[in-house]
């Protein structure tokens, strides 16, 4: 399972047969490197057993999350304390605090981190560093960390601060620091294995297995696997071949990746995509204070999610990460708008209620 990182991370050094030995996570792997990181040093810090090792961590990355969410709404949203409420009980109800694998929680608290230093003009190499940490949660992670440095250090320059490229010189920095162990350690190279190859053919089985009516029967998930393989992708050794060698078969499994993905990212904002809508439409016209934070929204939301909607589909769990940060910019924004419009306010409240209330009636701690 995607959450086992956490009993098996072990950051101990040990002796064994004469050599020290240290574990240091790997990139590829389910829990990335910070969220191992992490779990590592909660289980040096913190005495528990293995029966309550899994809820301590669940319960940690749950109150991450929340106490994030809390500050990052006190930041973006500070005259409105209803609106802000509202803002946190759409991230309480929402059930995703809970969700498995924690390494998607954690990122979600690491990102509002980095959010809530940045606007508060924390010392850039502490928001640097929750951004680098963002982006080692897991692998896929990275390119959208890249590209919010990026950003987060082009709008500073445009703003005229001083120093502004040291956004992205500390995000590399950090990400090179916390990556170079696990490219010198023996077993722990991040580019030893590639996660998008396997996660491709186990969703494409998945997605065709069940339409398709011969030369299946008696043959487990592994196997199917393997045919599929060998029979439609046999030139294929990685991701990128079979997009290079077969683009017309990759371009259908996109189509239906798509109607995976759409569901799942209606179901995680639900009615607060209205109000992002009509901001999305406002963005360059009215809105003057929150641009950077709704900017910065629209490029995670590309960069978090496009990834897994072209690699396997856009889970529930993938693109609840950025949850917190969608509803801030989306309050920040209406709020921003509503000072000319009061159908505006009336919106993103009626939205945010609905939003509520269908999370809660319906209480789930998610597991896809």
């Amino acid at each position: 399972m995607d959450q086992h990182f956490v009993e098996t991370v072990s950051l101990k050094l040990q002796r064994n047969n004469g050599h020290w030995i240290f574990q240091y996570p790997n990139l590829q792997y389910a829990g990335g490197i910070t969220s191992s990181l992490i779990a590592g040093m909660y289980k040096l810090i913190i005495p528990t057993t293995h029966d309550n090792l899994n809820w301590h961590f669940r319960i940690f990355s749950m109150a991450g999350l929340l106490l994030s969410s809390f500050y990052l709404f006190q930041t973006t949203i500070p005259n409105n304390p209803g609106l802000r409420t509202a803002a946190f009980l759409i991230i309480a109800t929402s059930g995703y605090q809970l969700l498995q694998p924690s390494s998607d929680v954690l990122a979600g608290t690491l990102l509002c981190l980095f959010l809530i230093s940045a606007l508060r003009a924390w010392p850039k190499v502490i928001a640097a560093f929750f951004l680098a940490l963002f982006g080692l949660g897991k692998v896929e992670l990275s390119l959208a960390a890249l590209v919010l440095s990026l950003f987060w250090s082009y709008w500073e320059y445009k703003q005229g601060k001083r120093n502004a490229w040291q956004g992205i010189l500390y995000t590399v920095l950090w990400m090179s620091l916390l990556i170079f162990p696990a490219m010198i350690l023996e077993g722990a190279n991040p580019f030893r294995e590639s996660r998008s190859t396997l996660a491709f053919f186990s969703a494409y089985s998945g997605f065709m297995r069940f339409h398709q009516f011969n030369g299946i029967a008696g043959m487990n998930e592994s196997e199917i696997t393997q045919a599929i393989k060998d029979n439609i992708f046999p030139r294929a050794n990685s991701f990128t071949d079979v997009i290079m060698k077969y683009p017309q078969i990759y371009f259908d499994y996109i189509g239906v990746s798509a109607a995976r993905s759409i569901p799942n990212i209606l179901k995680v904002f639900k009615f607060m995509l209205i109000p992002f809508a009509i901001i999305l439409l406002q963005v360059n016209e009215k809105i003057k204070e929150n641009k950077f934070l709704i900017f910065t929204a629209i490029l995670a939301a590309c960069f978090v999610i496009t990834p897994a909607w072209l690699v396997i589909f856009a889970r529930m769990r993938y693109v609840a990460k950025i949850l917190p940060l969608m509803t801030a910019a989306t309050i920040a924004g209406s709020i921003e708008l509503a000072k000319g419009s009061r159908t505006i306010k009336n919106i993103i409240w009626l939205s945010a209620s609905l939003t509520i209330i269908w999370q809660a009636l319906g209480l789930t701690f998610y597991q896809d």
